[in-house]
Parts: structure tokens; sequence; C-alpha cells
């Protein structure tokens, strides 16, 4: 008996073939149905979760860079709205591709993805900023946040027409500058009002593990002052499985070293890139804890009004938040080195705080 030719698949088929063809088709329809169940598995977690009792949109500004478009993803994929609204700049275009590739990606979840304008905020309940003016480099660090203020003033003014509501959270270097940059110039509750600082924390973590030879998650520790390089550490704030730790100079120092390198290893590269893909895990676990009504505790940038015996300036500390933004402001008890390193930090925000004011009224 002559048996058909052998096709790709392995199979030969003979008389007896539509058999076999039957039992392929009904193989092929189970590993499809499998796949489908395991897609929808994959991501349940990331479905809508307790907490949510109505509509969310949550709006980014700056979508198309190297942090929005992540953060966006990340967002949408965790299922943290029901409309999420990308507003970008002059590259429409790449806007729109990503709105288009989110939106598939985010499908499962029930989000709307749409991308727009100013125009296009009103409703919006959490606002994310990243964007930024675009700064020559050769500027010194008066002259870039001076250029910052002036662009930051600008999108605050139309935060406060569109959606004067929302809970807004900053992520324009330097974070503490522009978060307070943000409350000057649009007037807002400075509650509603959070700078982006929780990639400090991360990294701080992630350096404690390798040091201590532990997981990741079961490292607690916080990360207060300026967002950037005069940022405070709090050893004493180091738990690993919510026991306290003691660590000795040379280790505190290498984890200092270690959280730095990170940072300077990125610039290394000269990618033209920052850290996109950790804000997006930082930004999501802020939203989460909004829409969420969750009442975490995270490090996040806020006005002060008498917390850490200061006021006019944004810092790095500990809050918690919730469905109004910021809940309460977290004092914790310092030792004496992180006090002095408060005191160091406390120069860099308030001279920064004090160009955010003059530039400001320089362009009323």
């Amino acid at each position: 008996m002559q048996l058909a030719p052998e096709r790709k698949s392995g199979i030969k088929y003979s008389r007896t073939g539509n058999r076999e063809r039957k039992n392929l088709k009904a193989r092929q329809s189970r590993i499809q149905l499998a796949s489908q169940e395991y897609i929808l598995t994959t991501i349940s977690h990331l479905r809508k979760t307790q907490g949510r009792t109505n509509k969310v949109k949550i709006s980014v500004l700056g979508a198309t860079g190297s942090v929005g478009a992540p953060v966006a993803f990340y967002i949408a994929v965790s299922g943290l709205a029901d409309e999420l609204l990308m507003v970008g700049g002059k590259r429409q275009n790449v806007l729109e591709h990503h709105a288009l590739d989110i939106q598939t990606a985010a499908s499962l979840n029930n989000v709307t993805v749409k991308h727009g304008s100013y125009e296009d905020l009103p409703g919006t309940d959490v606002l994310i900023n990243v964007a930024g003016a675009h700064i020559p480099l050769n500027l010194d660090r008066r002259k870039k946040l001076q250029e910052q203020t002036r662009f930051i003033k600008e999108i605050a003014q139309k935060i406060r027409i569109y959606c004067p509501d929302a809970i807004v959270l900053t992520g324009v270097n330097p974070i503490d500058a522009l978060n307070y940059a943000t409350y000057l110039a649009g007037g807002f509750d400075r509650r509603q009002l959070i700078g982006y600082s929780i990639n400090d924390t991360i990294r701080f973590q992630e350096t404690l593990a390798k040091e201590l030879q532990e997981e990741a998650a079961r490292i607690d520790g916080l990360v207060i002052g300026e967002h950037g390089g005069t940022q405070v550490p709090l050893f004493s704030s180091v738990k690993v499985g919510n026991k306290s730790v003691d660590m000795s100079a040379g280790a505190k120092q290498r984890i200092r070293s270690g959280m730095f390198d990170m940072i300077k290893k990125f610039e290394s590269l000269k990618a033209g890139r920052t850290a996109g893909w950790t804000c997006a895990v930082g930004f999501a676990a802020i939203v989460k804890a909004i829409v969420e009504d969750q009442k975490v505790v995270l490090p996040c940038s806020v006005v002060l009004d008498g917390e850490y015996d200061q006021n006019n300036i944004s810092m790095s500390v500990p809050v918690v938040l919730g469905r109004n933004g910021v809940n309460e402001i977290l004092e914790y008890e310092l030792t004496k080195g992180e006090r002095q390193g408060l005191t160091v930090t406390l120069e860099t925000l308030q001279s920064d705080a004090a160009v955010v004011r003059d530039t400001l009224l320089a362009s009323s």
C-alpha cells in the first residue's frame, strides 16, 4: 500500500488518515485552548483588584519618552486603569504607535488606551508627568533648573485648568525641586502632589540584598532626602524578614558605593535612556496604592510644612498613600549619622527651592 508523502508534521497519512487528521485537529484545539487559558492565568494577577469601586482614568504626560512609554505600558497591563490617556510632544506618530501597541497588550484587561492632548485630560484621577524641557547639556545646574521650572510652570497651569483635582505624580529631574515648582505654579493642595523618588529605595534594597546575601523581596529599608547625590539611606530602617539588622561601617560604605555604581554604569553606557523600566514598576506601585486606597508606606518626595522641621521644600520621606494622595507623612527617628546626612541633603534642597521661587517670581 502506497503511503501519501510525509508532511512536515512528521505524520504519515494513509486510508486511515481521516481519523488521524481528526485527532490532530482535536489536539491542536486543546493546545490552543490551553494557550488561551495560560495567557488568562498569567495576567489574572494583573487584573483590577480589591479596592477599585469607581472607573479610573490615568494620564501620562511625556508618554513617548524612555520613562513615559514603559510607565504607560506597565500601568495598562497591570489593570490599574479603566482608561489610559497618553499625551506626547512633537512625535505624534510615535505616540500613536505606542498607544496602539499598548492597547493590544492590555486588551485582556479591558483597559481603553487613548492618545491625545491636554484638552483630553478632564476626568483624570491620577496624572503622571514625565515631560521635561529639552535642555542643552552644557548649561550649569542652576540654569537647567531655571529652564525646567519655566517648563513645569506651563504644565502645572494646564493641569490646573483641565484636571485640578487629580493626584499629580512628578517624574522629571530634579524631582524634588520640580515637585515643589508644580505646587507653587499650580496652586495645588500639597497632598495632591507626589514626587517620584522610589528608585533610590529600590536600588538600596537591591544592594542590601547582595551585601547580606538575601533575597531582595525579604529586605526592607528606605532612602530619604534629595533624589540625587546627597540622598540619605536609612540603615536604621533596614530589616530582613521583619527583623532589624546591624551592619558594620564597611558594609554600609560598600552599599552606598554600590548604589551609585549602578547610576554610573547607566551613564557610562551613553544609551540616551534612563531607568524607564524601574520607574514603570515604581510608578505602578504608587498608582496602585492610590486607586486601591491601600494606605501603604512608600518613600516619595512631598512638600513639607513643619515635618522634619522643614518648610517650603519638597523632600523624599516615608508617606502613607491612599485615594486622596498623601494621607500622612511619617517622621522616623534618625541616628546621629542619618541626621548629619539629612543636614547635607537639606542644603541642596533649600538651594534648589530658592531657585524655583526666584524663577517663578521672575516669570510671573
